[in-house]
């Protein structure tokens, strides 16, 4: 026997309340002797004995009837085993059904998903009137088709029929605790929860052991047989994020051969804008990773979609990458300062070389031939940079309707009409880069940084021995070009001077020098993008003669920057990223179900339409013309997100700002994790779930034997017989209490009376 609510059980010390009252309510009596009654005893003895029999029985009648009634609140139930329990008790379940994408692969006799809807649809036809179910499909999160048990067994089985394989990876643990929070609020006899699935095992990390908080009987019915094969693209990652036209662009990618046999051959195929590009063939041992290269120029600027693909397998949703990308044209840079021949050349030296209109010194050309430490772009990417210059006198006149971005190298301070001029260039989304030193006017820059300057500049800062940039970001678009060494490198810049930074709340300290000084400090205002850097860039400091020798020209040179082979590269870094800082120019690491945030900040308050435009090289293409955008708002802030990628590909973005319509590309891809069909020992995970596998007789390869399910659901609840014969006890009680009391009044004995006189004592 057990017990559905043991709680109740408590009552049963009420039943000994009838005892206490029984106890406590005896009075204690003086028995004296007169002879002129003795006569009378004997007959009276029987009667009394009668009497005393008679309320001990109602005293035990009244005891039951409490420990009966708090019996039946404790809802016992018969289990198997027993005659009177063979009748099959009620039942509550609850099935979880994985759709994480891995249950897409096919085995030989048929998809993984489709054996597990034929399972689930068995487990309900299991069930009878009364009987309740719920459904939960799982991938990395749960999705509750019935979040409450329902009785209605043919909407939870037409729920299996439409279910399908969603995009997404596993994790079992949130969806086995809201099937256990649903089973809790179950008041049946049978509890039992059903986990169908292939069991890899990247769902089984990260957690440990699963309470079963509900009670139920947890059951594992895997669908996998055999070993699984199978390839996918492991990842993809670009040599740099800075793409122009005729610049190589690499794409290193990583194939993986998930299974025990080799791989004997495949092929990659790399397309671009609908159109296959390159192919590569390749074989891999078996649990094999490769890194492949392919290389591809773009000639023409511009967003550009593509995908790389691999041959077909028994599983394809991981066979294929995507990516889109903004591919750079000619970026038009005004240098503002005193004397900028050496940015021009850094910035344009081809076009420098041909015109021979620039005469520079031999150390600044030395940084042309020094040993490269970037990778070769630094030798075409002077194609698309057209540079202009400028003194800081003529800027506060100077048109900017053409130019892209400006750089202020070493303009010694601010007047409001170059202020002026700035704030207008930014206001139209272009973007600025800014060179200080300890000859800068920091009270005419500090008068900016609540407008658009990213520091406040502080004291003079001098260094013996100079500094060098130790910490970076490595992975933001100006350095990851960069050996990993970077500027720790043999080459590295020595900085002799600078100046104490304060970064605004706005900003963010891309590089710091060795004692926590910033180097590189970057603030995004709108579309703009506004970068300073903490080293002056003039060859020869003012008040310095032009001609010396000596220690007197090492106090006058703040850094070694210009004569160092790591300027040419980050200076162009700085100018494309600035150019293109704040559009979506590359998305590599967008997973299904992730969240996508963009920033547009002309369209505050807006509303933005986004649909899946293609799924390269797949029937996913969206060329029928039917409309399946999502019209998402736009925060008051210009922060989009989107929480709709559900499937793999390529996302349009549309945004209408005030005066046209800006189009934007996303990419979504699968989690290559899920690709790995490795399985966790079933018996390990039942350990972990506190559950039993269902084998043998309960299931027969795609079908359950009912039978061996509706066995352990025997069991037989008495709490209605239990309150039927509290009931009867509570009859019996009555009759016998007033029965006595007629009788005794009828008479007119005394029913304490025994045949002498009785006195009671205080």
């Amino acid at each position: 026997m057990a017990f559905l609510n043991p709680l109740f059980l408590l009552g049963l010390l009420a039943a000994g309340i009838p005892l206490i009252i029984h106890l406590w309510n005896r009075r204690r009596v003086v028995t004296v002797d007169f002879s002129s009654l003795m006569f009378l005893m004997a007959a009276h003895r029987e009667n009394a004995r009668r009497f005393q029999l008679r309320q001990l029985l109602i005293l035990l009648l009244r005891m039951a009837i409490v420990a009966l009634i708090a019996l039946a609140l404790a809802r016992p139930f018969l289990t198997l085993g027993l005659p009177v329990a063979s009748v099959r008790a009620k039942t509550d379940i609850v099935i979880v059904l994985d759709n994480s994408y891995s249950m897409a692969y096919q085995d030989v006799d048929g998809i993984r998903f489709e054996k597990a809807k034929v399972l689930a649809i068995n487990i309900l036809d299991t069930l009878r009137h009364g009987d309740s179910a719920a459904l939960i499909l799982m991938s990395d999160v749960p999705n509750p088709i019935f979040r409450q048990l329902t009785p209605d067994l043919r909407s939870v089985t037409a729920a299996i029929n439409n279910a399908a394989v969603s995009y997404r990876a596993t994790n079992v643990q949130p969806s086995l605790e809201l099937a256990h929070e649903i089973l809790a609020e179950s008041e049946q006899l049978n509890k039992e929860l059903y986990l169908i699935s292939d069991f890899t095992q990247n769902g089984w990390e990260n957690w440990s052991r699963l309470l079963n908080r509900s009670g139920a009987r947890v059951s594992l019915i895997p669908v996998a047989e055999g070993e699984a094969h199978n390839t996918n693209i492991e990842e993809v990652r670009p040599s740099n994020q800075l793409i122009g036209v005729n610049l190589p662009l690499q794409l290193n990618v990583t194939t993986a051969n998930h299974s025990v046999a080799p791989l004997a051959q495949n092929i990659l195929t790399l397309s671009i804008d609908g159109e296959k590009q390159k192919t590569v063939s390749f074989s891999a041992a078996a649990n094999e990773s490769l890194n492949t290269t392919l290389t591809y120029n773009f000639s023409t600027p511009g967003t550009h979609i593509g995908s790389l693909t691999l041959t077909e397998d028994r599983l394809n949703v991981d066979n294929q990458h995507y990516f889109a990308l903004d591919v750079i044209g000619e970026v038009r840079v005004l240098c503002v300062g005193e004397d900028t021949e050496y940015l021009t050349l850094a910035l344009n030296p081809h076009k420098n070389s041909r015109q021979q209109s620039v005469s520079v010194s031999n150390p600044q050309r030395d940084f042309l031939n020094a040993p490269p430490t970037a990778d070769s772009r630094q030798l075409t990417a002077d194609t698309m940079i057209l540079p202009t210059q400028c003194t800081p006198t003529a800027f506060e006149t100077f048109p900017l309707e053409d130019y892209d971005v400006i750089i202020l190298a070493d303009v010694p301070k601010i007047t409001r009409q170059i202020n002026a001029q700035l704030q207008e260039f930014i206001r139209h989304g272009k973007s600025v880069i800014a060179f200080v030193s300890k000859y800068s006017d920091a009270n005419s820059y500090n008068s900016l940084s609540d407008a658009w300057l990213p520091v406040q500049l502080g004291s003079p800062l001098t260094w013996t021995p100079p500094q060098q940039v130790r910490a970076y970001q490595a992975a933001h678009p100006i350095f990851d070009i960069f050996p990993n060494e970077g500027f720790s490198a043999q080459y590295a810049p020595q900085f002799h001077s600078g100046v104490v930074l304060r970064p605004t709340s706005e900003s963010e300290v891309i590089a710091h020098f060795d004692d926590e000084t910033p180097f590189l400090v970057e603030r995004n205002q709108g579309t703009s993008t506004v970068l300073l850097y903490n080293c002056g860039l003039l060859r020869q400091q003012p008040n310095t003669p032009t001609v010396n020798a000596g220690p007197s020209r090492a106090t006058a040179v703040t850094n070694d920057l210009l004569v160092n082979p790591y300027f040419l590269p980050m200076l162009q870094q700085s100018v494309l990223y600035t150019a293109i800082a704040n559009r979506n120019l590359l998305t590599w690491g967008g997973h299904v179900g992730d969240t996508y945030t963009a920033r547009y900040p002309r369209s505050a308050g807006g509303k933005a339409s986004i649909r899946l435009k293609t799924a390269v090289n797949t029937s996913d293409n969206d060329e029928s013309g039917t409309d399946n955008s999502t019209v998402v708002p736009i925060a008051e802030d210009g922060t989009l997100q989107f929480q709709g990628t559900e499937r793999p590909g390529i996302y349009e973005v549309e945004v209408r700002t005030q005066d046209r319509l800006q189009r934007n590309f996303f990419a979504v891809n699968v989690d290559a994790t899920e690709a790995n069909l490795a399985q966790i020992p079933l018996q390990q995970a039942a350990a972990r779930l506190g559950a039993q596998t269902a084998a043998g007789a309960e299931t027969d390869g795609t079908t359950v034997a009912a039978d061996a399910y509706n066995v352990k659901r025997h069991g037989r609840e008495i709490w209605g017989e239990l309150l039927l014969l509290a009931v009867c006890f509570i009859l019996l009680e009555s009759f016998l209490s007033n029965r006595g009391t007629h009788s005794f009044q009828g008479k007119g004995d005394n029913p304490g009376h025994d045949g002498a006189l009785t006195v009671g004592e205080t």
